[in-house]
């Protein structure tokens, strides 16, 4: 399998699942050997969840708040482009989820503290600019992935998704029983949403390609770990030729 971030997909000898042939554990080169070969000889780790029959694309703060400056994956955007004209083709859901910037505190500290090619300190950090200049990209994705005006945008207090939102309601008002779940940050609030996914009840899918972290060991221990316990970690091609298939069955 082709992917944008180095890594190995490793076959654990999973349980066939009911709607899906990938039996592959995303386990990217970070991972020990000595965690791998525990893995390889543990059969209640990686079990694929599979798809449901009626599936929802749920893309999560995929603003410029959070897409600006370094991304590990590049081509998060162009891929949940389409990743997002495959399921409008075949009338999936689509749900966007938004943080609220009223929902945060004064002098929260806003993520720029700076990378390795900023001067700034801790303090400068948070000055009231930055601040407002953040907030306002907040809820501005980029074109190329915005929301149609019939689709439904959830601002978020907190991390997840589903916390104190009516997101879940939506869901199943939408009879949804597959999530696929892409945005940013892997190791923050994709990750937070995608757990709550899970304890809600949802299958899971995330596609490894329209997901983007700012640091590379938090994006990939993230997918590393939404695979092993609460979700499908599944190649964007996978996801793509899915969605054809499901909708297919729907209409039959």
């Amino acid at each position: 399998m082709s992917l944008s971030c180095p890594r190995r997909f490793m076959a654990l000898g999973r349980q066939p699942p009911a709607m899906s042939d990938d039996s592959d554990l995303y386990i990217p080169d970070i991972v020990p050997a000595s965690d791998v070969a525990y893995l390889e000889s543990q059969s209640r780790y990686g079990n694929r969840v599979g798809w449901g029959e009626r599936p929802a694309l749920l893309v999560v703060d995929a603003t410029e708040a959070f897409l600006d400056g370094r991304r590990t994956t590049p081509d998060c955007v162009a891929d949940t482009a389409r990743l997002l004209d495959a399921a409008r083709s075949v009338d999936v859901p689509v749900f966007y989820a938004v943080p609220s910037g009223r929902s945060l505190p004064e002098g929260y500290p806003v993520p720029i503290k700076g990378s390795a090619s900023s001067d700034r300190t801790p303090d400068d950090a948070t000055t009231d600019r930055d601040r407002e200049d953040w907030v306002a990209k907040l809820d501005r994705l980029p074109p190329a992935i915005e929301p149609r005006e019939s689709e439904h945008v959830v601002e978020k207090p907190r991390a997840s998704a589903f916390f104190d939102t009516h997101l879940a309601n939506l869901l199943h008002y939408y009879g949804v029983d597959t999530l696929v779940v892409c945005g940013t940050n892997t190791g923050g609030c994709l990750r937070a949403t995608v757990v709550d996914s899970h304890s809600s009840g949802f299958r899971t899918i995330v596609p490894p390609e329209c997901v983007a972290d700012a640091v590379t060991l938090t994006h990939e221990v993230a997918l590393f770990d939404m695979d092993l316990r609460y979700a499908d970690v599944t190649p964007l091609e996978d996801v793509l030729s899915k969605l054809e298939t499901v909708a297919s069955a729907d209409s039959t």
